[in-house]
Parts: C-alpha cells; structure tokens; sequence
C-alpha cells in the first residue's frame, strides 16, 4: 500500500512539500527517534545502540528523545502527532505496540493506525525465573508444588500489564495454577524482592536475571521461546520442561509518523538493516542479551497483528484496565 505523500519540516523553517527529489536527498537533517519510556532502561539502550549505528549509515546524526509516562502512552502520542517527513521517529515495544490498546480504553492507541512500521530491531526472550531456595529443580516440580498450594506463592512484575505480568499471568492459565501477582515500579525493584525471598518467582527479561541466574541466587526453569540461548545452554525452552507453546517476549521496533513517504521508510529500514548488520553493534546486542531480528514494513505489520490476537484475549482474562 502506498502512503500518503506528507510534508517535510525542519526547526525553524516552513514545510516544503515531499518530492521523490527530497525523499532520494534524504536524511539532510539530524533525526530524532522519540523513545517513550525513561533513559536508562531496556528501551532506551536498544535505541541508544541503534541510533549510534544507523548514524553511521545515514550520515547524519540520530539522537533520542525519551517521552516517558503513562506506560509508554505520552511519548506514542508525542511521536504520532509530529509532521511525517522522516526526521522524527518512535521505537516501540511490544507493550507500547500492542498491549496497550487492550490496556487503556479511554484513548485510541493503536499504533498501525497512527505509525508507518519500518523494521524490527531486535527481541529479548524471556525466562521464568525463581528463588534458588524453593524446593523445586525444575519446572515440572515447581508446578506441582503451585499446585499443592494455590493461592501461597507471589510472582513479581515490573508493573500492572506490562508484558512481565502478562508473562505470569499467562504461565497461571497455561500450568493451571494459582499463583498472586504482586506489581513494582519497575522490574528493578521485584527483582530485590525477589532474591530477598518476599516473593517467588517472575517472569524476566535475560539482562535483569543472568547474573544472579550465574551466581546461584535465582534458578531460571525455562527460556520462554522455542529455542535454547546460547547464554544459558543448559536452561530448557519451555516446551522441553512440559509447558508447550508457552512463550513471551519483549520486542523493540522502529516507526515513523504515519503518512511518512515510502521511499523515507525504505531508506530507514536499507539502513536499519546494514546498522545491525556490522559486527560492533551485533557485539553490542549480544552482550544486553537482545537478539537481532531485521524485518519489513509489512511483516512488522503482521507480527503486530499476530501478538495482539495473541495477548488481546489474555489482557481480557486478567480484567486488567490503566485508564
């Protein structure tokens, strides 16, 4: 599908009309991509890297600009509203993709409706993680023992929808237990908690666990994909411990207003693609555990479409609303 012709602004200076002209000169200006959650956290160092990168390709300078608040729903709407000529980007996640238009029914944020996709950056796995001191070595075991006691054991998350208590709410439903979901400000601060024994298990990303996971303080009982991570060969994928088909993941995806000029997003996804294909910045990604997925507008399209039929009905199960 072709999209719209859009016009071009820069600070400062009136619009000027796209033109192939204009779209083939492109960048000539320092682009910004808006990130909407807070500098320092996952989000932020994926873009931060790639941002480095795609610099590189493009010969003009990418700098971020963190948006937080609202669970990733300011910067969306910041980004949204910004003239569509290619200098103002948005990196989303997969909860500031897809979980939130199931999470907050007040406001429309659909992002296929209001962003041109231009590629995946990459996905960070997940695993299910629990305090060493439980008597449970894997995740059958650890199963059972949910199992005898229902209602006893608290999964930490990073927050109320976030994809780490969507992860455990959906481990619940899949395992037929009963387990208490308890929300932090963050996923920092229920990994204390955690390793502090007040609650049990989570369901985290590989950066926030695999040093702890190393050191012997937490047991990771399965990689939440369908395969092993080269980081932690010996943890089974959640299909070889007996849980098939579970799986949860956080993703990081570039975007630009929509009505951007076709030939801007297909210059942005040629550079995207060459950026995460040099060895420092595949260095880079494999040392955050992030593994790079490159992609086009449309199959970016599809795996939207694909996860919201997948955790639409998963968020309507939790009964779970931000607005």
């Amino acid at each position: 599908m072709k999209r719209s012709t859009a016009a071009l602004a820069s600070p400062g200076l009136g619009a000027v009309r796209a033109t192939p002209s204009l779209a083939a000169d492109y960048p000539t200006l320092p682009i910004r991509v808006v990130v909407p959650y807070p500098a320092g956290g996952a989000a932020d160092v994926v873009a931060r890297i790639t941002a480095k990168h795609m610099s590189d390709q493009l010969g003009q300078q990418i700098f971020i600009d963190n948006r937080a608040g609202a669970g990733g729903t300011i910067g969306t709407d910041f980004a949204a509203r910004a003239t569509a000529d290619g200098y103002t980007l948005a990196m989303h996640t997969i909860s500031s993709a897809v979980l939130n238009k199931f999470l907050y029914t007040q406001v429309k944020f659909d992002v296929i409706e209001r962003f041109a996709p231009i590629s995946r950056i990459g996905t960070a796995v997940q695993l299910l993680v629990i305090n060493a001191n439980l008597p449970a070595r894997n995740l059958q075991e650890f199963i059972a023992l949910l199992k005898a006691n229902p209602g006893k054991y608290h999964y930490g998350s990073s927050g109320l929808g976030a994809i780490m208590h969507l992860g455990g709410e959906l481990f619940g439903f899949m395992s037929g237990t009963k387990v208490v979901h308890v929300p932090y400000k963050g996923e920092g601060p229920a990994m204390v908690d955690l390793f502090a024994g007040r609650i049990d298990f989570v369901v985290a990303s590989v950066p926030a666990a695999l040093s702890h996971i190393r050191s012997g303080e937490l047991r990771a009982l399965c990689v939440n994909a369908d395969h092993r991570l080269a980081l932690l060969p010996d943890v089974p994928t959640a299909a070889e411990a007996g849980l098939l088909g579970y799986e949860t993941y956080n993703w990081y995806a570039l975007f630009a207003p929509l009505g951007t000029p076709e030939p801007i997003i297909d210059r942005l996804n040629e550079a995207l693609a060459k950026a995460l294909a040099t060895p420092e910045a595949r260095k880079q990604f494999e040392e955050i555990a992030v593994e790079i997925v490159v992609s086009s507008p449309s199959a970016l399209t599809s795996e939207i479409k694909r996860q919201s039929d997948f955790w639409g009905p998963v968020i309507e199960r939790t009964g779970v609303k931000l607005d």
